[in-house]
C-alpha cells in the first residue's frame, strides 16, 4: 500500500486544542481550559482546515480578558513558553487571533506579529493590515527589512506577495506591484535562503499580472548577480519560462527560438492503467552552428472529470548543446492520484517544449479503473 498524507485539517485537532489550553492557562490562571477544550474540540470534525483555525482563535478570544492589547500578551507569552517549544500548528490559530480580533489595534498587532512570526509566519494575519492600513503597514514594514530576524524580513516579503497562497486577496497588491517590489528590492541579497525564496515567489506572483515588470524588474538584478541571486531569478521567472516568454528565457541566459529537430518523441505503453506509469523518450539533434542553452519541458494535458483537458507543464532538463550534438532524454510519468492531482480516463496528449516553442506531440491512454 502505497503512502497516504495525513490530510492538513487533521493537525488542528483535539490534542492541539488540549496543548494549546494548557499553555494558555499557564499564563493565565483564571482562563477556563476544561470549557475551552470541550467546547472548540467537539466542533473540529465538522470543520475544515481554516475554519478549524478560525474556530480555535474564537474560542480564545471568547476566553481571554479583552480588550485585545491585554489578550494578545497573552497569546504571545503562551507562545514564548520554551518548554515544551510550540509548534508551528499550535501557533497558526495564535496568529489568526491577531488576524481575526487585531485590526482595531494595528501598532498593537505589529508589534505581536514581529514576536510570533518567528513560531508561526504571520504571512496571512497581515493581510487585512495591508487592506484596512496600507501606509501604515508599508511602514511598519519597511523597518522590518532590516530586522535582525530571517523570520521577520520573510515576512515582509511573503505577506505582500499579491498571490499568497491561501491568503486574503488585497487588490492593491495585484493592481498596484511597485510598493511590494520596492520592499523586496531590499531583500534580494538577503543572506537568508527562506527570505530570498520568498522574493522568487514574490516575483513570480508578479510576473502572472505584470510579466513586463517582472521581466524588468529580474533583468536589472541579473546584471553582475551572484550565484545566490541566479537561482533567485530562476525559480521567479518560471511561470513565464514554462509559458515559453522570450525574454524570460534571455534573462536566466537561455537560447530562445531554438534550432533542433527532433529524431523521436514517444510514451510508452500507449495505454495504461490507473496507478501505472508511461516512460517519455525523446531524441533532439542540434541544427545550429553555436552552443545553444536550452530549457525543455514537457507539457501533459491531464483529462478532467468533464472531459476537458488541462495543460500542467513539467520541468524535464536544461542543457548546452552544441552543433549538430544529439541528446537523448527519458523521464517517467506516474499516474497515481494526489491530493493536489486526481486522474482521469482518457487520451493524454503530451508535448515536449524546447525553449518555449512546442517541437513534437505524442500521447498515451489512461485507462477507466476495472
Amino acid at each position: 500500500m502505497g503512502f497516504v498524507a495525513r490530510p492538513l485539517k487533521d493537525f488542528i485537532d483535539a490534542d492541539l486544542v488540549e496543548r494549546l489550553g494548557a499553555r494558555v492557562e499557564r499564563i493565565f490562571p483564571g482562563f477556563p481550559r476544561d470549557d475551552f477544550i470541550r467546547e472548540v474540540a467537539s466542533a473540529l470534525p465538522d470543520l475544515e482546515l481554516k475554519d478549524r483555525i478560525a474556530a480555535v482563535a474564537g474560542g480564545l478570544a471568547e476566553r481571554l480578558p479583552a480588550p485585545f492589547p491585554e489578550a494578545v500578551l497573552i497569546v504571545l507569552a503562551a507562545a514564548e513558553i520554551r518548554e515544551p517549544a510550540i509548534s508551528g500548528w499550535e501557533a497558526w490559530p495564535l496568529a489568526t487571533f491577531i488576524e481575526l480580533y487585531g485590526t482595531e489595534h494595528p501598532v498593537e498587532s505589529f508589534d505581536a506579529m514581529e514576536r510570533l512570526t518567528v513560531f508561526m509566519s504571520c504571512e496571512l494575519a497581515i493581510r487585512p493590515f495591508l487592506e484596512r492600513y496600507p501606509e501604515q503597514t508599508f511602514a511598519r514594514l519597511d523597518r522590518w527589512v532590516n530586522d535582525p530576524d530571517a523570520a521577520v524580513r520573510r515576512l515582509v516579503s511573503e505577506g505582500t506577495r499579491p498571490l499568497l497562497p491561501w491568503g486574503r486577496r488585497v487588490a492593491g497588491l495585484r493592481e498596484d506591484p511597485l510598493p511590494g517590489l520596492g520592499l523586496i528590492e531590499k531583500l534580494r541579497d538577503d543572506p537568508s535562503e527562506d527570505v530570498r525564496r520568498s522574493v522568487a515567489n514574490h516575483l513570480n506572483d508578479v510576473s502572472k499580472d505584470h510579466p513586463q515588470l517582472a521581466i524588468e524588474t529580474a533583468g536589472r538584478w541579473a546584471a553582475g548577480a551572484s550565484a545566490d541571486t541566479e537561482r533567485l531569478l530562476r525559480h521567479a521567472l518560471r511561470t513565464l519560462v514554462k509559458r515559453g516568454d522570450a525574454e524570460a528565457l534571455e534573462v536566466l541566459g537561455f537560447t530562445s527560438g531554438a534550432e533542433v529537430e527532433v529524431d523521436f518523441f514517444t510514451c510508452r505503453p500507449a495505454q495504461v492503467a490507473m496507478g501505472g506509469e508511461v516512460e517519455l523518450s525523446a531524441r533532439l539533434r542540434s541544427k545550429s552552428r553555436k552552443t545553444q542553452h536550452l530549457v525543455i519541458d514537457c507539457i501533459v494535458h491531464y483529462v478532467k472529470k468533464d472531459g476537458a483537458a488541462r495543460p500542467k507543464v513539467f520541468k524535464w532538463s536544461t542543457v548546452e548543446l552544441g552543433p549538430g550534438e544529439s541528446l537523448e532524454l527519458r523521464r517517467r510519468l506516474v499516474l497515481q492520484d494526489l491530493s493536489t492531482r486526481i486522474h482521469h480516463p482518457g487520451i493524454h496528449r503530451v508535448e515536449l517544449q524546447v525553449a518555449g516553442t512546442v517541437v513534437a506531440e505524442a500521447a498515451f491512454e489512461l485507462l477507466p479503473t476495472g
